[in-house]
C-alpha cells in the first residue's frame, strides 16, 4: 500500500512536469521577441533571420541611382493668383506664355514669354503685374498670364528651422549667346555645366532623403523632407534654360521671394599652383554675416565629395571660404550677385575648368553628381544645424582683378514662346 502511495506521487510530479514544459514552450513559439533596426525610414529592404526565440530585422539604406541627365522641368503651370499674392513676389509664365508690355496702356506687346520663364514681382495695379525681367528691365503682364507667388514668411534658419518650409534659389552661373563663362582647352562650356549641376540639385530639394553624415552618402529616406519652394534663375532644359539672365535681375528674384539662401553655381579658370587636393573656393558676402558660415560648410563638402576623385588638381594659393571688395571707394563687394542679395548667398568655383584633368571630371554625370551632392548637404546643415564648417577660410579683401559684368546687355533677349 505504501509502495503504491509512493509511486502514486511519482506519477503526479512528472505529469505536472511535461505539463509546464508544454507550456512554455507554447507561449515562445507564438509570440517571439522582436528586434528592429531601422537604418533609414523609407522604403525598407529588408534582410530577417530568425531562432526559435529571436527575430531580427535591418533595414538596408537604398542609395540613389545615378541619373545620366538630370529630370525634365515640370510643365508650365495654370494661371492662378496665389493666396496673399499682392504684388511682390515671384510670377511664373503661365502655359502657352505671357505677353509681356513696355507699360499697362501699350497696345502691343515687345515679347510674348516662353512659358515656365520666371521673373521677380515688383508691383500690382490693377489687373496688372509689374515684372522686372532676366535682361535686367521692367515689364508688365496681365494676372490671367502668369503663375504668381508671394513671397516666404520670415523665419529664424538654424537648429529647429523646418526644412520642409525653406525657401532657395539656385543660380546656375552664366547663360546665353555672350556669356559662356569659362571654356576648358577640350570645348567643355561652363554654362552648360553649371546648369546640369543646379538641376541635378533642383532634382536631391524636390524629394525627401537620408543623409549618411559620416560618409556624406545620401539615401532615399525621409529624415530631410523635400524643400517648401525651390526658385531657379535660369528656367528650363539644357536648351531652353540657355539664355542671358542679368545679375540685377538673379539677386532680385531671391530678394522678392524672401529667400532663406542663394547658391551661384560656378567652375573656376586660372590657377596658381598644383595642389594635393581640390582647389574649390566659395566667395561669402562680408555685409551679411551668415554667409561666411555658408560658405565654410560648402567648402566643406564640396572637398568630402571630390575626395573620392582623382586629378591633378590645381587652385589659388590659398583656398576655401574667401570674401572680394572692390577697390572703390567705399569698398563693397566686388561681385555683382554677393553685392545685390540680401539673405546668405554664397558662389561656388568647385573646379576648375580650364585645367584638362578637372575638365575631364566635370564632363562626367558622376562627377556632377557629387557637385550636386555636396551643395545639398550643405543647405541643409546651413539652413538646419548651427554646424560652422570645417574647411579654411578668410577675411574679406581688397582685389584688384577683373572678373567681367554680368549685367544684361543691350542686345539681351527674353526667350519668347514662338
Amino acid at each position: 500500500m505504501i509502495l503504491k502511495s509512493l509511486l502514486l506521487v511519482v506519477f503526479v510530479l512528472m505529469a505536472a512536469s511535461c505539463t509546464a514544459a508544454a507550456s512554455s514552450d507554447t507561449t515562445t513559439s507564438a509570440s517571439p521577441s522582436t528586434t528592429a533596426v531601422a537604418l533609414t525610414s523609407l522604403p525598407p529592404a529588408t534582410t530577417t533571420s530568425t531562432t526559435t526565440s529571436t527575430t531580427t530585422t535591418t533595414t538596408v539604406p537604398i542609395p540613389l541611382e545615378l541619373a545620366a541627365d538630370p529630370s525634365p522641368p515640370d510643365a508650365a503651370p495654370e494661371p492662378r493668383l496665389v493666396e496673399g499674392f499682392s504684388g511682390v513676389g515671384a510670377v511664373t509664365m503661365a502655359r502657352g506664355g505671357a505677353a509681356l508690355y513696355e507699360t499697362p496702356e501699350a497696345e502691343e506687346p515687345f515679347v510674348v514669354a516662353r512659358e515656365g520663364l520666371v521673373f521677380a514681382a515688383r508691383s500690382q495695379h490693377d489687373e496688372w503685374i509689374e515684372v522686372f525681367t532676366s535682361c535686367d528691365a521692367p515689364a508688365w503682364v496681365h494676372e490671367s498670364n502668369v503663375f504668381a507667388e508671394p513671397p516666404a514668411p520670415d523665419a529664424t534658419i538654424g537648429p529647429g528651422f523646418d526644412f520642409a518650409k525653406a525657401v532657395i534659389v539656385l543660380d546656375p552661373g552664366h547663360g546665353g549667346p555672350w556669356n559662356t563663362g569659362a571654356v576648358s582647352p577640350g570645348g567643355l562650356v561652363e554654362k552648360e555645366i553649371n546648369l546640369d549641376i543646379a538641376r541635378r540639385v533642383d532634382d536631391l530639394l524636390a524629394e525627401p532623403h537620408t543623409v549618411d553624415w559620416e560618409s556624406g552618402q545620401i539615401f532615399v529616406g525621409r529624415e530631410i523632407p523635400e524643400a517648401g519652394w525651390v526658385m531657379m534663375t535660369r528656367a528650363g532644359d539644357s536648351e531652353s534654360a540657355d539664355y542671358e539672365a542679368g545679375l540685377t535681375f538673379r539677386s532680385d528674384l531671391a530678394n522678392s521671394i524672401g529667400a532663406h539662401a542663394m547658391v551661384a553655381i560656378h567652375n573656376n579658370a586660372g590657377w596658381e599652383v598644383s595642389l594635393d587636393i581640390p582647389g574649390t573656393d566659395v566667395y561669402y558676402q562680408s555685409q551679411v554675416p551668415e554667409s561666411r558660415r555658408f560658405a565654410k560648410i560648402m567648402v566643406a563638402e564640396l572637398r568630402r565629395s571630390f575626395r573620392g576623385f582623382e586629378a591633378d588638381w590645381v587652385g589659388a594659393v590659398e583656398t576655401g571660404a574667401k570674401s572680394r571688395l572692390s577697390a572703390e571707394d567705399d569698398n563693397p563687394q566686388y561681385y555683382g550677385i554677393l553685392r545685390r542679395s540680401e539673405m546668405p548667398t554664397v558662389i561656388t568655383e568647385g573646379a576648375y575648368i580650364s585645367n584638362p584633368s578637372e575638365a575631364d571630371l566635370l564632363a562626367t554625370p558622376e562627377f556632377r553628381q557629387a557637385y550636386a551632392d555636396a551643395v545639398y548637404r550643405a543647405l541643409v546643415l546651413f539652413l538646419t544645424t548651427d554646424d560652422t564648417g570645417a574647411a579654411p577660410d578668410s577675411d574679406p579683401v581688397i582685389w584688384q582683378g577683373v572678373a567681367g559684368s554680368g549685367d544684361a546687355r543691350p542686345e539681351c533677349v527674353i526667350p519668347s514662346q514662338g
